[in-house]
């Protein structure tokens, strides 16, 4: 296969995972809305130099993510989430083009193509190019700058410079300091290692790290000129104080010190079997090079006091490169080649399970229904609808699983013979149908159990379109990004005026009207938000409300299901 079909075929791929869905799984997280949140706010006041929240507060990050999505969703502005999510996913596909070529110029053309799927269809990596956040964008632009240093050390050219300049800027401008420190330090570390100062001059360290900390300079120099004291202060929390305390920084996250490396096995999934092979035994500089970022990544977010697993994304294409570059031996006394093979004998029985329990479940057999005991309230309602979804397409995921379980002899085969980029190939196909079909099919009737978006349609039904739609400040954010109308706090409300308003569970049962009486409810959410519960629309009667001396327990009564023209 020639070069440019291998990167079509790669396209294509990257497409298909992160894209497929996009469009109809509405969000259902606090993260995606938040940034939506953001978005939207750019648009309707045009303030587009220092991103801010609707409240006014300042966005916790840089503004290049939110000036990506504010451009997507002008063009798409029907498809909301699509365009949201649109930025994440074309930037992780070019970090995956980047790393495809990475892995053909450090270890072999054939490389190529398996470095590429097996970093694509990550599971951390998936989940964030198909996300409405920011950490793609970080790791995109620290990806490319990668791959430029990469190359510099194995076939210098003229343009590599600039890549190296344009993936470190893009990386500084999307999540702030962390962009310029991360290779800053992988630099340090390998010129320390190799007790060779001359790498500096090289890899250009100097002209790059500060062309890009210049261009970045001066958005930080314009927001603070406009926003003084409140911007350093958003500065300092995000990118001292999240590292050292998340309790002063009010950021949340903490976790110990081995929290990330076990999250970075679950995230590398379905190839953290193959981990043993990114163990190469090789002077190559290279090759050096990339273990060095990999480890600086890890040990950078590690000492960290908030970690969050998408962190280690970037380390992510450096693993790939390497696990091809150790895909070459095949000698069965050598022991990373014992341990992949023993770990990766998962691959069979564990492809074979899924497609067992999805066919059962195809034939209207529900084998969720035996781990209803272990499941909270919400988690029963999402499995529930995973088996709702899997039997309304019953026939087409019967045909995928009959096709993985045809496919099991070849994946291994594979493996018996030490046969890496086949099995990455084999695995990695197998991998991108189960997600499309997933995020296609599934996906959607999970995320509607828990969005707000169906239960908002309802409510600009019910609410005149004159009338002013009240919640208890701060709200959440899918509850103020999906509102049909502007949210007011409820303190600025007319005591004397009946008004509608929105308030969850917990709040329901704590609030009453001002003659004592419990809140009688319009309409009641499917979706529900952890301890908050539902989301219920009330009429709040004139006069302010008072809370209950005692919290009730019973739930929220049903409400009949409501119509257009209810």
């Amino acid at each position: 296969m020639t070069a440019r079909r291998e990167a079509l075929l790669v396209v294509t791929a990257c497409l298909v995972l992160f894209l497929t869905g996009a469009r109809d799984v509405p969000f259902y997280t606090r993260g995606e809305p938040r940034e939506g949140l953001v978005v939207r706010e750019m648009r309707q006041t045009g303030t587009w130099l220092v991103p801010s929240r609707p409240d006014g507060e300042l966005a916790r990050k840089p503004p290049l993510f939110y000036w990506l999505a504010a451009s997507a969703t002008a063009l798409l502005p029907d498809d909301r989430e699509l365009a949201m999510r649109l930025p994440s996913a074309l930037l992780g596909t070019g970090a995956v083009l980047a790393t495809w070529a990475t892995a053909r110029l450090v270890v072999g053309a054939t490389a190529g193509l398996p470095a590429a799927l097996l970093l694509a269809t990550s599971f951390e990596w998936t989940r964030a190019a198909s996300s409405a956040r920011v950490d793609m964008a970080l790791t995109a632009g620290l990806t490319l700058l990668l791959a430029a240093w990469t190359a510099l050390l194995v076939q210098p050219r003229r343009g590599l410079l600039a890549l190296a300049m344009l993936g470190a800027t893009v990386a500084t401008l999307a999540k702030g300091p962390v962009g310029l420190v991360l290779p800053g330090l992988a630099v340090t570390a390998l010129v320390a290692l190799r007790r060779d100062p001359s790498l500096l001059r090289r890899l250009g360290v100097i002209p790059v790290l500060g062309i890009a900390a210049a261009a970045a300079a001066l958005w930080y120099a314009a927001a603070f000129a406009q926003h003084g004291a409140a911007f350093i202060d958003v500065v300092a929390r995000e990118n001292w104080q999240r590292f050292v305390d998340t309790d002063e920084a009010d950021t949340g996250h903490s976790h110990g010190l081995f929290y990330l490396p076990l999250m970075g096995l679950i995230g590398l999934l379905p190839w953290t079997a193959l981990l043993p092979l990114a163990v190469a035994r090789t002077r190559a500089l290279a090759a050096t090079f990339l273990a060095t970022w990999g480890v600086v990544v890890l040990a950078f977010f590690s000492l960290a006091d908030s970690k969050r697993s998408v962190y280690l994304l970037p380390m992510f294409p450096a693993l790939a490169v390497l696990i091809l570059a150790g895909s070459g031996t095949t000698d069965g006394g050598d022991r990373r080649v014992r341990a992949t093979r023993l770990l990766s004998a998962l691959y069979v029985p564990a492809l074979a399970l899924v497609a067992l329990v999805v066919i059962v479940l195809s034939l209207g057999i529900d084998a969720v229904a035996l781990l209803q005991p272990w499941l909270d309230e919400r988690d029963a309602i999402g499995a529930a609808a995973v088996v709702d979804a899997v039997r309304a397409v019953g026939p087409l995921m019967a045909l995928l699983s009959l096709a993985t379980l045809a496919m099991l002899p070849s994946i291994a085969s594979a493996r018996r013979r030490g046969d890496w980029h086949r099995l990455i190939l084999l695995v990695a196909g197998v991998w991108i149908a189960w997600t499309a079909s997933f995020n296609g099919l599934v996906h959607p009737a999970i995320a509607a159990t828990r969005s707000l978006r169906a239960f908002m349609q309802q409510v600009d039904r019910l609410v005149a379109p004159t009338e002013t739609l009240y919640a208890f400040f701060p709200p959440d954010p899918g509850l103020r990004y999906y509102a049909p109308r502007p949210l007011a706090a409820l303190s600025t409300s007319d005591p004397d005026a009946t008004r509608p308003l929105l308030v969850w569970q917990d709040e329901w049962r704590r609030w009453r009207d001002a003659a004592g009486r419990t809140l009688d409810p319009i309409a009641v959410s499917d979706a529900r938000e952890g301890r908050r519960g539902s989301l219920v629309l009330v009429m709040l009667p004139p006069g302010r409300p008072v809370l209950a001396p005692e919290v009730p327990a019973a739930p929220v009564p049903d409400v009949p299901a409501l119509t257009d023209g209810d």
